[in-house]
């Protein structure tokens, strides 16, 4: 896990993927859990937020949203955005999600979007447990996580992001996506992010023991590399991710 500030930090850099404006995709997914979540007020944790724009846009449906961030140059831009929208209630928490300390049986809600699976099974199970117990007994918890069958199909796949290019890999004995990221002219110097991947049955295995249950899933979207296009809703045997919607147990 010591690599991921490091390399979050120079992704965003480089690829300047998370220091944009809110997007309709993001007001749709805010729409999507807020559904869930029932009508406000509710407090939500969103771990690894990023630049902030899925929880700017829960906020602005009326929701009280906690942002964890590990890199500042994000916890900042997270503020700036909360910032353009005075009337929402969003707070920042900058520091590492696996050692920050929050209240027990606090959040309504928790959102982890495009993160999953950094680090071993073991640091998983423990993020779960700390997961089960943030939550109140009737959350839940809305995680995003990706395939192995989508991330074998894109290993090799090349293409420019802002300052750097990017290459796909996959671990196959791992069952871990690896994203590989340099600037042009500076390979050797190249940053990696390796991703595990669980199927539906994986995650079931996961959960075991950590006060957590899967109740549900939505397919997510998939890169179709013949068009060159992402498509955003496929059937779960061709996703690139899926959502598990959990509950505790306790």
């Amino acid at each position: 896990m010591s690599w991921a500030r490091d390399f979050y930090a120079r992704q965003a850099q480089w690829g300047h993927l998370y220091t944009g404006p809110i997007l309709p995709s993001h007001r749709r997914r805010a729409e999507q859990v807020a559904a869930g979540l029932g009508d406000p007020p509710a407090r939500v944790l969103e771990l690894g937020a990023g630049g902030g724009q899925f929880a700017v846009a829960l906020a602005a449906l009326g929701y009280s949203v906690v942002a964890v961030e590990l890199v500042p140059a994000l916890a900042r831009h997270i503020r700036r955005l909360a910032a353009q929208h005075p009337d929402v209630e969003v707070e920042v928490v900058e520091g590492d999600f696996l050692e920050i300390d929050l209240p027990a049986h606090h959040f309504d809600g928790l959102c982890y979007w495009d993160g999953f699976g950094v680090g071993s099974d073991d640091e998983q199970r423990r993020l779960l447990r700390r997961i089960a117990r943030w939550l109140k007994r009737s959350g839940r918890a809305w995680i995003e996580v990706f395939t192995p069958w989508h991330a074998a199909r894109l290993a090799g796949l090349r293409q420019r992001v802002g300052e750097a290019w990017r290459e796909y890999g996959f671990d196959a004995e791992g069952s871990r996506w690896l994203d590989r990221w340099w600037r042009p002219g500076h390979e050797a110097e190249h940053i990696t992010q390796s991703l595990r991947c669980y199927t539906p049955a994986d995650l079931r295995l996961l959960l075991e023991g950590t006060g957590l249950a899967l109740v549900e899933l939505w397919p997510g979207g998939k890169v179709d590399l013949r068009r060159g296009r992402y498509l955003p809703r496929v059937p779960l045997a061709q996703a690139m991710s899926y959502t598990a919607i959990l509950r505790p147990t306790g």
